[in-house]
């Protein structure tokens, strides 16, 4: 089993690499005491589960439990796991600029001085930056570049891997993609009352998009279509084949399709990796 320990600065961005390797199917934990991580891998083998790797976050908030986790992941280490550390880390100005921009605090602040909690956090993890595997800094990183880096520093390298990206025609067209499709011809839910907040990862939107002839069609077509470049793309001797699928905010028609395409090729076997360029 190969664990990957994500920890860093606050505001760094754990959250987002801890949420990018859930989609590539780690079973993911944030914050467990790291006195608690053998146990509960003992009890994880014995899960009956397709998630045969696992990512735990451990940061600061776990208070002096924290001082545990070197010790804990040499004793894993011993014990034949793949252990790999993932920090992640921002400069003082983009983490200060972060967290006036969400208006929150950071966690370690007194009296409003976040300066000097960012660099005594700095302090604290300087001992196990050392010993990490992998230090991401994400001070030039959207969200979304981040997700990329993630999949090409940890996505699955063996399997032919077909990536699903849906996206927001208004917002620019999708860069780096194989094949991109545009799905503004369909019905569009933002315009009918009680859909316009929610989005395809809800069924109500899925089954209002999918009511209409065309939309059925369009699936069915598409599915075909895709089936076959798939193949030719592994003959070809292609480690991935890379489809975006844009509706005008990236929010309903498109989501719907990338949730319904994934579901079809994870059915015949494929190694699927979908991700939403717009932040929903």
């Amino acid at each position: 089993m190969t664990i990957k320990i994500i920890t860093g600065m606050a505001g760094g961005g754990k959250s987002t690499v801890l949420d990018s390797l859930e989609d590539m199917n780690y079973y993911c934990i944030d914050n467990l005491p790291p006195n608690l991580l053998g146990e509960f891998i003992r009890l994880y083998e014995r899960m009956e589960t397709d998630r045969k790797n696992m990512a735990v976050c451990m940061d600061l908030r776990l208070g002096v439990f924290f001082d545990e986790v070197p010790q804990t992941l040499d004793y894993l280490r011993e014990l034949g796991y793949d252990v790999e550390i993932i920090f992640v880390e921002a400069s003082d100005q983009v983490l200060i600029n972060r967290f006036r921009e969400v208006r929150r605090s950071h966690p370690m602040e007194e009296g409003g001085k976040t300066s000097e909690a960012i660099r005594l956090e700095r302090r604290l993890l300087a001992e196990i930056r050392k010993k990490s595997d992998v230090v991401i800094d994400t001070s030039k990183l959207t969200t979304y570049q981040l997700k990329k880096k993630l999949t090409t520093l940890f996505g699955d390298k063996e399997d032919f891997q077909i990536i699903i990206e849906s996206f927001g025609m208004k917002n620019g067209m999708l860069e780096d993609s194989d094949f991109v499709f545009d799905l503004r011809f369909l019905p569009n839910p933002y315009y009918v009352e009680g859909l316009k907040e929610l989005s395809g990862h809800d069924e109500v939107v899925r089954n209002y998009v999918m009511a209409d002839p065309i939309s059925l069609e369009t699936l069915k077509r598409l599915t075909h279509f895709l089936d076959l470049c798939v193949e030719q793309f592994k003959k070809t001797g292609r480690d991935s084949i890379h489809i975006g699928l844009g509706c005008t905010g990236g929010r309903h028609r498109s989501v719907s399709f990338s949730l319904l395409l994934r579901t079809h090729f994870e059915e015949l076997g494929y190694s699927v990796l979908r991700q939403d360029r717009e932040q929903l």
